[in-house]
Formats: C-alpha cells, sequence, structure tokens
C-alpha cells in the first residue's frame, strides 16, 4: 500500500513555507517578527500533530515510515520549533526587515524530515538538497557580515563537491543493481563498482553529518550563522543525515548478504551474513577520528559557537559508532536502537542548549564568548537553567537523557567486542564534559565590568516568548525521556 497520510507532515509544513514566504511582502517591517513566527509554528505544530496519523508503511518505495522514523521526525519538529524560536528573538532585536528566514527554515525541516523517511537514493538526494539549499541562505542571512559571507561561501562550495561525490556514488550503485533502491541486489561482476559507489554515498552523508575526517567546515560556518542557525544545523541537520546514513547502511549490510529485510523497520533486527570487514573499519575509523577531534577540538575554544561546533564532530562519531551495534561480524545481527536514542538526545540537547545561548547573549548574538556570557544566568536564570540541563544532557550527566544514551551506548560497544572503543570514547566524553560543564558554570559567576550587556538589564524582552517555551520544552523533554525512555518511543 502507497500511504501518502506518511508524507501529511512534511506536506503540512511546507505549505506552512509557502504561507509564510506568500504573507511576508505584506506584513509591515515592524511586526514580521511579530507575526510570521507565530504562523510558521503554527504549522510545525500541525506537522508534529499529523504524526499521530502515519502508518507503517511505504510510499511508491520512496518514503517509509515506522515508529523510530516517527520519533526522529517529531525530534526534527521540535528543533525546527527552537530555531523558529531564536530567529524571532535575534532577527526581531536587530531589527531585520525581512522575514524569508522563517519559510527558508520551514524548508529546510521538509528536507531533513525526507531524509529520515527515504528509502530510495533518488529520494534521499531531494531530501539533502531541500534542507541544504535553505541553509545556505541562512548562513548568508547578514549579508554584511564577513563571517557569515565566509561562512555560507564555504558551506555552499564544499556543499555541492560532496552532494556530486554522493551523486556519482548513486550512479555507480545504480549501474552495479540496476536500480536506486537502497535494497537493490547487485548484479553478478560488479562488485566492485558497488563498493565504489557506497564509499562515494558514505562519504557525501558523512560530509553532511559533520564527521571527521570531512568536519573542515563545521567550526567555520557554525561561526558565520547566527545562534539561531548554528541551533537548527546542528540539530535538524545532523539527524537527517545520520538517519539517512543508518537507512543506507542497513541497505548496504543487506543488499552484501543477499537476504529480505523489512525496508521500512529500522528498530528491527536484522541477520546479517558474510560481510567484509571493511565496512566495519572504514567506518570504525570515521567514528574514532571524530570523537578524538571533537574532544580535543572543543577545550581550546572560547566562542561557545565553536566549542559547539567541536562537540557536534564528537557526537557524530558516538552516532556514527552506533552503525556497529552490536558487532554484526561477530554475532550476525543490525540492532540501532542505542544510535537513534543518542541521536534524538543530541538533536534536542544541542538545540535547546543554542537556542538558550541566543538569548543569553543578549541582543547581539555575536557577543557569545564565554566572558560575554558570564554572569548572565544570574540576570535571566529561567532560560539559563534550561540550558544548564541541555548542557548536561550533553556532558552525559544523569537524570538528562543524554547520560542513558551515552550509557547503552558504551555498553552495548563493550558487548559487542569492542572494548578498546568503548573505553576511549567513554574517556573522551569526560574530557568533552569539561567545556560543557564550562559553559554552565559561566552562567552563574559574577559578571564583569567590562562584559556587561545593557540589554542584559532590561526588564522586558520582546520577542522572548516562544523562545523561553522552546528552551523549557526541550529541557522538560531531556529529563522525560532520560527517566523514563520508552516514553520517546510514544512520540
Amino acid at each position: 500500500m502507497n500511504s501518502i497520510i506518511n508524507l501529511l507532515p512534511v506536506i503540512l509544513v511546507a505549505v506552512g513555507a509557502l504561507v509564510t514566504l506568500a504573507a511576508e511582502p505584506f506584513v509591515k517591517d515592524d511586526n514580521k517578527h511579530k507575526v510570521l513566527p507565530w504562523v510558521a509554528t503554527f504549522f510545525v505544530a500541525l506537522g508534529a500533530g499529523a504524526f499521530a496519523l502515519v502508518q507503517n508503511d511505504t510510499f511508491f518505495n520512496l518514503y517509509a515510515m515506522d515508529p523510530v522514523r516517527r520519533l526522529l521526525g517529531v525530534a526534527i519538529f521540535l528543533c525546527a520549533f527552537l530555531g523558529i524560536a531564536g530567529l524571532q528573538w535575534t532577527l526581531g532585536h536587530e531589527k531585520f526587515k525581512g522575514g524569508e528566514a522563517y519559510g527558508l527554515l520551514l524548508l529546510a525541516t521538509c528536507g531533513a524530515t525526507l531524509m529520515t523517511q527515504a528509502i530510495d537514493y533518488l529520494a534521499l538526494f531531494l531530501g539533502m538538497e531541500l534542507a541544504s539549499f535553505p541553509i545556505y541562505a541562512l548562513v548568508g542571512l547578514r549579508r554584511k557580515d564577513v563571517n557569515a559571507n565566509e561562512g555560507a561561501f564555504k558551506y555552499f562550495v564544499s556543499g555541492s563537491v560532496f552532494s556530486a561525490i554522493f551523486l556519482y556514488g548513486v550512479a555507480l550503485m545504480y549501474g552495479a543493481t540496476g536500480t536506486t533502491h537502497f535494497f537493490g541486489a547487485v548484479i553478478p561482476g560488479r562488485e566492485a563498482i558497488y563498493g565504489m559507489g557506497i564509499l562515494f554515498a558514505i562519504v557525501g552523508l558523512l560530509f553532511k553529518a559533520g564527521a571527521a575526517p570531512v568536519h573542515f567546515w563545521v567550526a567555520d560556518v557554525y561561526t558565520g550563522a547566527s545562534v539561531a542557525v548554528t541551533a537548527f544545523m546542528a540539530a535538524v541537520v545532523k539527524v537527517g543525515a545520520l538517519a539517512a546514513l543508518a537507512s543506507v547502511w542497513l541497505g548496504i549490510l543487506v543488499t552484501r548478504a543477499g537476504i529480505q529485510a523489512n525496508v521500512w523497520n529500522l528498530s528491527e533486527q536484522v541477520t546479517i551474513a558474510g560481510q567484509s570487514k571493511a565496512l566495519f573499519y572504514v567506518v570504525l575509523i570515521v567514528a574514532v577520528l571524530s570523537i578524538v577531534f571533537g574532544a580535543f577540538g572543543g577545550l581550546a575554544q572560547k566562542s561557545v559557537r565553536r566549542i559547539l561546533a567541536y562537540s557536534a564532530v564528537m557526537n557524530a562519531g558516538f552516532i556514527v559508532l552506533g552503525l556497529l551495534l552490536p558487532n554484526y561480524l561477530e554475532n550476525g545481527t543490525v540492532q540501532m536502537g542505542a544510535m537513534f536514542y543518542f541521536l534524538v538526545t543530541y538533536a534536542i540537547g544541542s538545540a535547546g542548549a543554542l537556542t538558550g545561548i541566543a538569548y543569553l547573549s543578549g541582543r547581539e548574538d555575536r557577543h557569545e564568548n564565554l566572558c560575554d556570557l558570564q554572569g548572565r544566568g544570574r540576570k535571566r536564570p529561567f532560560v539559563a537553567l534550561g540550558v544548564t540541563v541541555c548542557l548536561a544532557s550533553l556532558a552525559g550527566l544523569p537524570p538528562a537523557a543524554g547520560f542513558l544514551a551515552k550509557f547503552t551506548l558504551f555498553t552495548e560497544a563493550w558487548a559487542g567486542g569492542m572494548g578498546w572503543v568503548a573505553a576511549l570514547a567513554f574517556a573522551l566524553s569526560l574530557v568533552a564534559a569539561v567545556y560543557y560543564l564550562r559553559i554552565a558554570f559561566v552562567f552563574f559567576m559574577p559578571a564583569k565590568a567590562e562584559c556587561e550587556c545593557k540589554c542584559c538589564c532590561e526588564k522586558s524582552a520582546p520577542y522572548s516568548y516562544l523562545l523561553k517555551f522552546g528552551v523549557t520544552i526541550a529541557a522538560l523533554a531531556l529529563l522525560v525521556i532520560g527517566v523514563l525512555p520508552k516514553l520517546a518511543l510514544l512520540a
């Protein structure tokens, strides 16, 4: 059955993007950031509610739906809401005259959601590009900012190159299988072509996820964009890219094994046989490099955005490691539940933390160095507390969900025969916890005179209602699914 109802959440958000863009010229400049964010939020809420109607089914063998993909979709929409709230705060206080950013953000949300649902390479490529092009514009939204222009240029050029690499890999796999479906059977004698296609496709997705060694763009792009856009990228794009990578990975394993599998249920254990060790070691090297570079790269940074950029690289390594749990080379099964749980907790934590930091940094969100944020939590304790919960989750501290996510990931890696990898990941997660906790500690330190900001002393905070609500929801979500993880499947 080809159920179009599974695309209803994406359709509603796409309609919201079109309505927002169409309404933007008719709204006065002074009211754009008072009206358009609420319109965008309305359609995101409709889309999130529509996940209650979806079915475990496919749509013309292009897109699929199951409980895991529904959970990922809800997480993406929550992070999109946080992005809308952060943009309202930032653009409203900068008196930015345009309102197109909200429509672009909704279109990128549609693309990332389609990436999580894709089971065909061309459908996946469509989602990738729909997610990427609006973000190129969002990164360069401040046209007079040199850092924004540099970040947008680097992201556009490198993104275009790696999209071409991905598409070339798809072309090779089509030549080897005669189909663009993830689970196509390899034609005898074309295994080498299929292997090269796999390599190119995985490299393209790893670039989108910001994993090492193709992570060179992350720090500059995260710094050039506004904090709200950085929050959206760190969460939504990563969810789309890594969920797509998991689908591709499962398709590769099933294709290589020459067996049938449930093409839409990622949470189901799938028996795999006769695998080459090359795939295992490629993914393992990527995971280890990402964890090492991310953990140590963030220690020397003073910009919160650069710290969380390296955090994104490190967490990409953790999530990629989840592809190998349990060790399919040893016991012949693949179960990626730990990976998806980690992905959801990371997305909500990073989006909530960066959105709150946009608020704490005041009207000028370029002031987000540690010195600039010193003492801000004392003036705005409600949001600072929510950000602290999100940072605690990223650091892996109980009772936030990040603790259970890391505990599950590391214990399954140990049980899967990768004890040294689990030990290394655990040790480096402690290293990274230092820079998470340093950010939280700075919030509640006494403010220095040279770091005072007039906007922090204002009694009123226009454009902050959506933001405060969003950060609160993110913090509560992390606490609830950390204590009761099974509730996440009810999303």
